[in-house]
């Protein structure tokens, strides 16, 4: 009987930590075996892999083209990452491929969602391309998806190029959707994952800001560095006001328009989760009040689909009880000058991990665009991460200061902002918005509906007490009966749900 089973993305848990974890352990388990499958997978794929990116830089048959082993591969989330050095004539060094992981993005449950979330990437990094260049992300060269590929322009003929430069000319003169600069390419070798092949991201450009956080995050140079140029990227993106609510799309006639839903990394664990999709792919809105209810729908959807939920009645009741809370106080944090649009364009998975500094930690490159979104300029806040803690690790108790110490670095990255700020003519007055939102405690409720968890301890420590009340079991079981009709009859299902859990977890440990 082992004494531990491994999980995707964490640290092995005995049987009594499994059970106390509110996400389904049995499904992060058996994801092990499923990743593991599609690195061997795509590792017995060496050379197609190696003739697609031959064709895709348009490299001659004497080119060498080789994927490093699979333990140099780079695996996130949601996508494999496959270096891959290149020796030519035309070019010498490396590229990545980038592969999205099917068992993290609830392909098994909506078929088409790794071809959704590709194109919406796709679509972001030709916007980013076409109107930020002052953020630096990574040359992408070429993709997949169904089966179709398309390589940039740039590596084809002159005599290819001139037509599809004349059409974006056109397109632009009578105001069409932008034409993203990338065509379809005939590849006889084909590839059992789409795929993004992207510029290899070196020490020459810099280091992940994650390798050096631990060591110099408190020194004060380096991180005005940081918040200057995080500062930067969020008034680039600022430029530009977005009409709804949304993320960017890729269509087969290189067209990029914002007509796919707000994708968020939290929205797609849900999913993945078992949870019965609230907003569809291809829907978008135009006001702000049925966006928010439709995510705090996602969230129900997880409660009733999630095993794992809740272990007893009062556990139950307090998770519906956010649930009906966070649809009571919505309309706090929302504001009515701001509700019809125009949205804002925001990263909304930016941390340590994605983002390139250098030495003195001016951000040298930014490598993941995949969950961009446009939302309401009440959704924009500091990152959460500048101490080092977790959203909900943001509190101040007997035991630490962890939100004061939060509030001192976020009043220097509001300084950095309201610098940058400054120098652009911007549709909202985004730092204002974004210091209203934090002294109302807005923020929390924005982090509420993007986070996957972390609601019922922000509710409990942050909204709660600006209503003069704590969460007591009184009032969870009050507000429980207003989530759904027939409340005992949900709570009775999700504590058998519960004992059928606990069987299947425990024959993992057999």
């Amino acid at each position: 009987m082992p004494s531990t089973i491994p999980l995707l993305d964490h640290e092995p848990l005995t049987f009594q930590q499994a059970l106390s974890e509110d996400f389904n352990v049995v499904q992060r388990h058996d994801q092990v075996a499923l990743v593991e499958q599609q690195y061997s997978h795509l590792w017995s794929q060496r050379e197609s892999i190696a003739a697609i990116v031959k064709a895709q830089l348009g490299l001659d048959e004497s080119a060498e083209c080789s994927a490093a082993s699979p333990e140099e591969w780079i695996r996130g989330k949601f996508n494999i990452c496959i270096p891959i050095a290149v020796e030519s004539c035309q070019l010498s060094g490396r590229v990545m491929m980038r592969c999205p992981v099917p068992s993290a993005l609830a392909e098994s449950y909506y078929p088409g969602n790794i071809a959704e979330k590709l194109r919406s990437e796709i679509g972001s990094y030709a916007w980013v391309q076409q109107n930020c260049p002052d953020i630096r992300i990574p040359q992408l060269y070429g993709f997949s998806i169904l089966d179709h590929h398309f390589t940039s322009e740039a590596r084809l003929p002159w005599q290819s190029r001139l037509p599809n430069a004349l059409l974006r000319w056109f397109r632009s003169i009578f105001r069409l959707a932008p034409r993203a600069p990338y065509a379809p390419i005939s590849i006889p070798t084909q590839l059992s994952s789409p795929y993004m092949l992207l510029e290899f991201i070196g020490p020459e450009t810099g280091c992940v800001l994650s390798e050096s956080w631990d060591e110099h995050r408190n020194d004060p140079i380096r991180r005005e560095r940081l918040f200057r140029g995080l500062a930067r990227m969020v008034v680039s993106l600022a430029r530009i006001p977005q009409p709804r609510i949304g993320s960017f799309k890729f269509d087969d006639d290189g067209s990029i328009t914002l007509t796919n839903r707000p994708s968020f990394a939290a929205m797609t664990t849900l999913e993945n989760s078992g949870a019965q999709q609230s907003i569809s792919a291809g829907e978008t809105y135009t006001c702000t009040e049925p966006f928010v209810a439709d995510m705090i729908t996602l969230h129900d959807n997880y409660l009733i689909s999630n095993e794992s939920a809740a272990d007893d009645k009062a556990d139950c009741r307090g998770h519906m009880a956010i649930r009906a809370l966070l649809r009571t106080l919505s309309h706090n944090y929302i504001k009515r000058q701001w509700r019809n649009g125009p949205f804002l364009l925001q990263l909304t998975d930016l941390d340590q991990s994605n983002i390139f500094v250098n030495h003195d930690w001016d951000i040298t490159c930014l490598v993941d665009l995949e969950w961009l979104c446009a939302l309401p300029p009440e959704a924009l806040s500091a990152p959460y991460w500048l101490t080092g803690c977790a959203v909900d690790e943001l509190v101040d108790n007997k035991e630490c200061n962890s939100l004061t110490e939060y509030d001192a670095i976020r009043q220097a990255f509001m300084q950095a902002l309201r610098e940058e700020e400054s120098k652009e003519r911007l549709v909202w007055p985004l730092s204002a918005i974004m210091e209203d939102m934090w002294q109302s405690s807005g923020v929390w409720f924005w982090h509420c509906l993007t986070s996957v968890n972390a609601a019922y301890y922000l509710v409990a420590e942050h909204l709660c007490p600006r209503f003069s009340t704590t969460l007591t079991m009184r009032i969870e079981e009050t507000f429980s009966h207003f989530w759904k009709e027939d409340v005992e009859m949900h709570i009775d299902r999700k504590l058998a749900e519960f004992q059928s859990y606990e069987q299947k977890l425990s024959r993992l440990f057999q």
